[in-house]
């Protein structure tokens, strides 16, 4: 299966992630002693389309993912560095403006 932009989607719907190329450390501290999961930069609504384009990040399960002070589900600063970084990725990859962003997750983030 692919997204509408040609990549592969693996069997539970990712897209290789465009915002960072080295999946096997953290996004945030670098870090590669725990287990990492792929946190989705947009959720909710946006989560299945985060996914499918490759907007997501690996992150470290405990400190940076939910549990940490400065993992992105309790710290805002965080959550917002990678919403940018998925941002800014999406724009170069896709060719899209601040607008086709926009239309695309109803926010910008930058």
């Amino acid at each position: 299966m692919k997204n509408e932009f040609g990549a592969c989607l693996d069997k539970n719907g990712y897209a290789p992630s465009i915002v960072t190329f080295d999946t096997d450390c953290c996004f945030l501290c670098g870090g590669q002693d725990e287990k990492l999961d792929r946190h989705e930069c947009f959720g909710g609504a946006m989560r299945e389309k985060s996914k499918r384009l490759g907007l997501w990040v690996p992150l470290c399960h405990k400190r940076c993912h939910e549990y940490g002070p400065d993992a992105v589900h309790v710290n805002r600063k965080a959550r917002t560095y990678c919403q940018q970084a998925a941002q800014k990725a999406a724009m170069q990859e896709y060719g899209w403006s601040k607008e086709d962003f926009i239309r695309e997750f109803y926010k910008n983030y930058l």
